[in-house]
Order: structure tokens, then C-alpha cells, then sequence
């Protein structure tokens, strides 16, 4: 120890089957030992035993060491000694300290094996073999050469994890009979809400509710809302990375998107800023059994789509606005649909770079926005689909982002993506246009009144009153709202999405994530083909997703290592 003084977050990530880390609520994971909700500190297993939950619970523990003392010293202590941690306040506990606990260190030299080595993160949470030490709150202490540890000595080597927030002293003392202190020193610790370090900007997380123009910071959850202190003098060359989340999603899950992210970009190395932008995806849906309660769930996706689009606008003014106090220094990562919040807010930049470099990470989004010569694929998908039913208007609309909005633009793919597959994303276009869609209180169908091999600008799609007589003709040229609502609702892509699209030019580059994954050797043959894979950078446990984060701030994308 030293008096060194740290800051840390307290947990508030998913965990165990990717649930989040809050007490009583449904997002929090079951314990074993209760059969409830429980946040990971309290955490046990059918015995009753603190235990860590999963390896990627090991992203929310830091490293303790005690150096200095070995078995040697503590044998030659005078009989009676003790050595403890404390926060100084033992017999009058103040408060204002934090709560942690503590586990022996599976790392036989207090490294960081623990995250970046699946055999140590196994070792890690292994009860029997990393052992809880204890609970060290207010007032509290925890003796490290009792008789319950070998050789009366619980090693020099832990990791910890928050368990409440406060900032106090964390005290070694070594001790004669209690009263006579031989040696004694601290290291300084901060303990908050991890809502408290990074700023979460939201433009709306309610569907029904019409968009924000203009993001605001969120307040839930957290006494007031989080903004980093800003000094034009000192932070204009700070870098600023923004996280925009994808479809199908709660409100706590993009913060618990985010976060991941943060915490992996801290691991990595990362020192700068951090976002979140928020916008107002559909969620809920559940495949199969949610269109069995509510057969409008059809269209949640393309819903959503449709909401994407529209939120590009305000996702822009987010940027300038960063760009203005960061410039030059703006990063965006978008997953999945968020590349359509993140590709439209570009594109409406112009030729006005706001972000250096944007990196679309498994876009749901038509390649063909970016390059039109990615080949079409079929559209025969029997027996639904048989033909073609609108014409191509997805082609090169993101074609200058790269040095334009961005200057630079990496493409983050996987082409065996579960989510971006024929018969998942490439199907739900071939479904399109969408019909008997509940939009505003009223069910419409789409259609294209025309030929596929129309020439552009094909401003000749539509929509009615499903069963009805009132048609509304759409404005694709000269109305961009009314072009969103085709986009997400009426157009088909003619081409794989973006995300699981090899070679796709006017991006500065494309990374295939297999390359950066660890081997899928459960599947050889059909690799990274699983659900887990179109988010495993958020939801695989760190030692297997770290050379994602790596890549990421690596020369090849963010270049900020």
C-alpha cells in the first residue's frame, strides 16, 4: 500500500446471464443461496457463501497489494500483533467511508491475469481456490494474520470490489495488543456511482414520446445528472469517446451497454472521455412469443429503423456541440442500428467534420449506403418472398462520411453475424414494404407504385389505411422525414447489411472480428455464428472480448493508444 489516492466505480454493470447489478429489481441476478435478485456484492452460493457471480464479474474488481510483509515477518512480530485493514475509524465508524470486499488474488504476483487469461479468471472465481477475505465497511477491520488463513497469513495479494460509495482511508496498521502501533500506512480511496463518471445524453427513451432535438443529460438514477468539468485552457485536446447503442433495448440496458464499454476502454488503457448518446429504440421484443401476445411486434424493428433515421438530426447537434469543446478529438463507436443514428448524423454534417473517426460496429444498416458495387443478393425466399418489390434508394447515401463528417470511418464486421444472417435481418427486408404497421394509433400499408427499375429519384412510394381508403403519397426528395419513414418501413436493401459485409469500400477500413475474437471452437465450421456474437464485445467476459476494446483504440480504428 501507499497513499496513493484512487477513484473507482461501484458496480453497476450486467452480470450473471447478463443481467444488471441492481438490488431487488428484475434486472439484478438471482442468488443461489436466496433464490432473489441481489446485486453482485451480495452475491453467494447455495451455501450461503460470498462468492464472485461469473468471470465477467472480474471487469468491477480492482488490485490491493501488501508488500513488505511476508511469513517471516509476521513469525517474528511480538506475540499478540495484528496486522488489519481498516478505514481508521475502528470503534467510531464514520459514514462517510466506503464498503469493499475483498478475495485473495488468483495471480501469484497480484497481476492482471484475472482479466486477461481465462485459465486465471477461472482460477479467480473459484471459491475453494481465491477465497473470500471479508466486508470492510465503517468502523470495521479485517485481521490479514488470524488463524483462519494459512499460516496465519491471508497473503499479500487481493482483489476488491465496491460495495458502497464514500471516500476514505484505507489503513494497514500493524499493531501490539491492540493499543501499541508498530507500523502503520494508508492509500486513499473513492468509491461513486460509475453514473457519476461518464455523461449519459438522451434525446428520449420512450417511443411514443416525440424525439428531443437537442440532447440533455439523463438524471435517473443518480442525485443529479453527471457533466465532466470543462476548461477550455486544459481539456480542448481531451478525447471524447461516444457510445451510441443499438435496437431492442430498455433504458437500463444502454446504460449498462455503456458502461461495459467504459470500463473495457479503462482496461485498455483509456484515460479520456466518455458518452453515451440515448435514443429511443422499441424494445421488448422477444421473437416467436412476443408476436403471439401482440402481433404489432412484427414491426418493432422496422419501427425502430424508422425512429434511427430520425434521430441522425439530433445526434448531430450532440457532436457539434462536443466538437466545439473537444475538436479534433470526438470519437463515435455505434453498434448494430445505432450506425443509423451514427451514419445519418455524418451524413447531415456534410462536409463539416465533427467526429475524427467513427467506427460502425456490426451495422444494421445496407452496405450499399456506403458502396453500391457489394454485390445483391437473392431475393427468392420461399415461401414468402419471390422477387424484388421496390427499387434500390439505400445506394451510396453514407458516401462521404468518410472524410467528410468522419475523417475516417472503420467498418467492424462479422459476416456470419447471427442478428445480420439471411434469414434474421437480410429476411426482414425482403419483407418489406411492411403492411398492417401500427404507427401513430393507425395500421398502414406500404407499397412502392411503380418499377424496381425505376430511375431515381422513385418518388412513387405510399402508404394506406390498411382496409381503409386514405393514401398518402410520399415526398422522398424533397421531404426527409417522409424518406426516413420509407427507409425504415417501405424500402428493401438489395445487399447485406454493412455489419456482415467484407470489402466495402469508401470506408477507410473494414476489421473482420474473428480476427480479433479468440477462435469460436464450438463451431469450426460456422464461426462467431451465435446470437452472443453480435454483441459479445459488451456481453463476453473480458479476457475474451479485451482484443475488441484493443483494436478498437488501436492504429487500425480509434488510434488512441
Amino acid at each position: 500500500m501507499n497513499n496513493n489516492y484512487d477513484r473507482f466505480a461501484t458496480d453497476d454493470d450486467d452480470q450473471v446471464q447478463y443481467d444488471d447489478d441492481v438490488s431487488g429489481t428484475s434486472q439484478a441476478a438471482n442468488s443461489l443461496y436466496t433464490g432473489k435478485p441481489v446485486p453482485d456484492y451480495d452475491y453467494r452460493d447455495a451455501g450461503g457463501n460470498r462468492v464472485i457471480s461469473c468471470e465477467r464479474d472480474l471487469q468491477d474488481f480492482a488490485r490491493l497489494w501488501v508488500c513488505g510483509i511476508t511469513t517471516n515477518v509476521i513469525a517474528a512480530l511480538p506475540p499478540g500483533s495484528t496486522v488489519t485493514l481498516s478505514w481508521g475509524d475502528v470503534g467510531n465508524p464514520n459514514y462517510a467511508n466506503p464498503t469493499i470486499d475483498l478475495f485473495k488474488a488468483a495471480d501469484a504476483d497480484g497481476g492482471i491475469g484475472y482479466l486477461t487469461n481465462s485459465l486465471t479468471a477461472a482460477i479467480q472465481v473459484d471459491s475453494l481456490l481465491c477465497p473470500y477475505i471479508g466486508r470492510l465497511g465503517p468502523g470495521q477491520s479485517i485481521q490479514l494474520n488470524a488463524s483462519a488463513f494459512s499460516n496465519y497469513w491471508a497473503g499479500n495479494y487481493f482483489i476488491w470490489c465496491g460495495v458502497s460509495n464514500g471516500t476514505g482511508a484505507l489503513t494497514l496498521t500493524i499493531a501490539q495488543g491492540g493499543t501499541n502501533t508498530l507500523a502503520q500506512t494508508t492509500m486513499y480511496i473513492q468509491l461513486v456511482d460509475i453514473k457519476q463518471m461518464y455523461e449519459r445524453w438522451t434525446i428520449g427513451d420512450a417511443p411514443s414520446i416525440p424525439l428531443k432535438t437537442n440532447a440533455v443529460p439523463a438524471e435517473e438514477d443518480v442525485p443529479q445528472a453527471f457533466q465532466y468539468p470543462y476548461n477550455p485552457s486544459t481539456d480542448t485536446n481531451t478525447s471524447y469517446i461516444l457510445f451510441v447503442h443499438g435496437w431492442n433495448m430498455e433504458r437500463w440496458e444502454k446504460d449498462r451497454f455503456a458502461e461495459s464499454a467504459f470500463k473495457r476502454l479503462y482496461w485498455q488503457g483509456y484515460q479520456g472521455r466518455f458518452g453515451s448518446f440515448r435514443w429511443p429504440t422499441e424494445n421488448g421484443f422477444k421473437g416467436i412469443s412476443s408476436l403471439a401476445t401482440n402481433p404489432s411486434e412484427k414491426d418493432n424493428f422496422d419501427r425502430s429503423e424508422y425512429t434511427a433515421w430520425r434521430s441522425g438530426a439530433a445526434l448531430l447537434n450532440k457532436l457539434n456541440d462536443l466538437n466545439r469543446q473537444y475538436p479534433g478529438h470526438v470519437y463515435i463507436l455505434a453498434h448494430s442500428m445505432g450506425n443509423i443514428v451514427a451514419g445519418e448524423a455524418l451524413r447531415l454534417a456534410g462536409a463539416n467534420q465533427v467526429v475524427n473517426t467513427y467506427v460502425a460496429s456490426q451495422g444494421a444498416v445496407s452496405a450499399h449506403t456506403y458502396d453500391t458495387n457489394i454485390a445483391n443478393y437473392s431475393f427468392y425466399y420461399s415461401p414468402w418472398v419471390y422477387q424484388c418489390k421496390t427499387p434500390n434508394i439505400y445506394g451510396n447515401w453514407f458516401l462521404g462520411n468518410n472524410g467528410g463528417g468522419a475523417g475516417t470511418v472503420v467498418n467492424f464486421y462479422n459476416t456470419n453475424d447471427f442478428a445480420l444472417q439471411r434469414s434474421v435481418w437480410q429476411l426482414n427486408q425482403l419483407f418489406k414494404p411492411d403492411q398492417f404497421v401500427l404507427l401513430g394509433g393507425t395500421h398502414w400499408d406500404y407499397s412502392y407504385n411503380g418499377l424496381t427499375n425505376d430511375p431515381p429519384p422513385w418518388n412513387h412510394f405510399e402508404k394506406a389505411v390498411s382496409l381503409g381508403f386514405t393514401i398518402v403519397d410520399f415526398d422522398i426528395v424533397n421531404v426527409l422525414t417522409n424518406r426516413y419513414e420509407v427507409m425504415g418501413l417501405a424500402a428493401e436493401s438489395w445487399t447485406t447489411a454493412l455489419g456482415a459485409t467484407p470489402g466495402v469500400q469508401h470506408v477507410a477500413d473494414s476489421i473482420y472480428l474473428g480476427q480479433v475474437w479468440p477462435p469460436d471452437l464450438s463451431h469450426p465450421t460456422h464461426p462467431f455464428d451465435e446470437h452472443f456474437y453480435h454483441s459479445a464485445e459488451f456481453r463476453g467476459d473480458y479476457w475474451q472480448q479485451q482484443g475488441y476494446w484493443r483494436e478498437l483504440l488501436g492504429a487500425d480504428a480509434f488510434n488512441l493508444k
